[in-house]
């Protein structure tokens, strides 16, 4: 609640400032009433409220006076001037030492309700902004600082005890999602800021949440249990990208600030495992084991034989991929650790292919390093990686024959099946190769993409059917593996520089 003095030397108003409006509705507590202005410093001094309500006219100190002293003392109390007519001239002076406004009285209540409402606004901002300024400035320590916390207790930002850190990362799936976030990223994050305070607001759990840097925010609440599900289902339904919410450990003093945030910030390290589970709680992933950053000498030697064979089957014939995910489930270990281990299992892939060409190639061990590796936030995304580099090196090993067999291994396939709804799993499955290099092979191999080399298959049947059938064009398209007649309209079309129909009357009208 927002605490309040008024001060007003006639009883009769203080009582009517008293009731003339719903106070605890807008969230204001009145703390103290003074007839007088000694009376009302003294209440400042004691209660240290965020408004002052006051006439300008009072005894023992007057309302300028008063106003004077309190720019000092209390700089940002706000401050609204009750003022009668012929007081005007006052009222413009309190103004220009600082008083937030002024009503005339017989005051209107709508009009006090507005200014009150402008100064709880004017208030909350200079808060936020103090309590930001804080906040970072405990981040910085350690330990945290007493006196900081006591200079928060003073302006009026609650310090909190027994409080969860949640930092709140976007997580964008797409490069649309990217995009749209870079383009808006003002405005998302005010509505990521806008979406929790009030869930905060309306289930009544003390908290603060601010931009901590761009596309990362930190909250900090009490009474947290769960809070983190919450947080993920009210942005899923708020925001066009996803977030991932990393949470520390139950803290009893703000002075652990800094231990919090590392905490929330380790939970995030395990995206890098846990790419499905959008909360990362700290007290989870320690229970689970996973705060092991060590991998036994035995998951050490799985790897280093497994990059043997790797070289050995330079095409990619081995299912290595699985094969490594199998060893990195043989044990829990941090990001840290796996990031070592694969960086190890890259320098030994390179080494190994500069010994198969005895140590002559030095520019083709190509330089690597585990920060590089560290753009990839989940393992999926490095093994992806690692994929392309095993492929890369597969075709520089000389297999150009090999090669074009498996192209024509493929091309045959295509052939047997190019009236049935293939995909790239089902071509690379029958000829064992993986997806990323078959698509490069094919690519070198025939100058065109397998899709390209599909169509080109199927409209060749087309052709056959139109000349040699009386089947109409959808019962071809049926025959060649379309299901939309239109597109296979389009695609002959674009092949050939005519429509179905004009090919069936005149084969010799192609023009493609």
């Amino acid at each position: 609640m927002i605490k309040m003095v008024i001060a007003d030397d006639e009883i009769l108003t203080l009582d009517m400032l008293e009731h003339i409006i719903d106070w605890k509705k807008l969230g204001i507590r009145i703390v103290g009433k003074a007839t007088n202005g000694k009376e009302a410093l003294e209440l400042i001094h004691r209660e240290n409220p965020e408004i002052l309500l006051t006439d300008i006219q009072m005894p023992h100190i007057g309302g300028i006076e008063l106003i004077k002293m309190l720019a000092q003392s209390h700089p940002n109390l706000k401050i609204i001037i009750l003022s009668a007519y012929g007081e005007f001239k006052y009222a413009q002076e309190a103004i220009r030492y600082g008083a937030a406004g002024y009503l005339v009285k017989p005051i209107d209540e709508l009009e006090l309700e507005e200014m009150i409402n402008q100064s709880i606004k004017s208030n909350l901002e200079w808060i936020g902004k103090e309590q930001e300024a804080a906040y970072r400035k405990l981040l910085m320590t350690r330990n945290g600082t007493p006196a900081l916390l006591q200079t928060m207790a003073s302006k009026g930002i609650r310090v909190f005890h027994n409080f969860r850190m949640f930092i709140i990362q976007a997580d964008p799936f797409s490069l649309n999602d990217q995009l749209l976030l870079d383009d808006q990223s003002s405005f998302f994050s005010d509505r990521v800021i806008q979406v929790i305070r009030q869930y905060m607001s309306e289930q009544s759990i003390p908290g603060y949440i601010y931009e901590f840097q761009e596309k990362e925010w930190l909250c900090i609440a009490e009474q947290s249990e769960g809070f983190g599900n919450h947080i993920i289902q009210l942005l899923l339904m708020e925001l066009p990208f996803h977030v991932v919410v990393g949470v520390s450990d139950l803290k009893e003093s703000l002075n652990q600030l800094h231990e919090a945030y590392s905490e929330a910030m380790d939970c995030l390290s395990y995206r890098f495992l846990f790419s499905s589970d959008n909360v990362l709680e700290y007290e989870e992933l320690m229970l689970s084991g996973s705060g092991s950053s060590y991998y036994h000498e035995e998951v050490y030697m799985k790897v280093q034989s497994l990059t043997d064979e790797i070289v050995s089957e330079p095409l990619g014939y081995t299912d290595w991929r699985n094969k490594l995910t199998r060893i990195l489930n043989e044990t829990t270990g941090h990001p840290e650790g796996i990031y070592s281990l694969l960086f190890g299992m890259l320098v030994r892939l390179r080494m190994k292919k500069w010994e198969k060409n005895n140590g002559l190639d030095h520019a083709g061990i190509h330089p690597v390093s585990i920060e590089a590796l560290k753009k990839y936030k989940t393992l999926e995304d490095l093994l992806d990686y690692l994929e392309q580099t095993i492929q890369q090196m597969g075709q520089e090993y000389n297999v150009s024959s090999q090669g074009n067999e498996l192209v024509n291994k493929a091309k045959d396939y295509i052939q047997a099946h190019y009236n049935k709804q293939i995909t790239l799993e089902a071509i690379c499955s029958h000829i064992s190769i993986s997806k990323n290099y078959f698509s490069s092979l094919f690519k070198k191999e025939t100058g065109m993409n397998v899709w390209d080399y599909l169509t080109i298959v199927r409209i060749e049947y087309a052709k056959k059917l139109l000349a040699n059938t009386t089947l109409k064009n959808y019962e071809i398209a049926e025959q060649i593996g379309y299901e939309n007649p239109s597109y296979f309209t389009k695609m002959f079309k674009k092949l050939t520089g005519a429509l179905p129909q004009e090919y069936r009357m005149d084969p010799h009208v192609e023009r493609g």
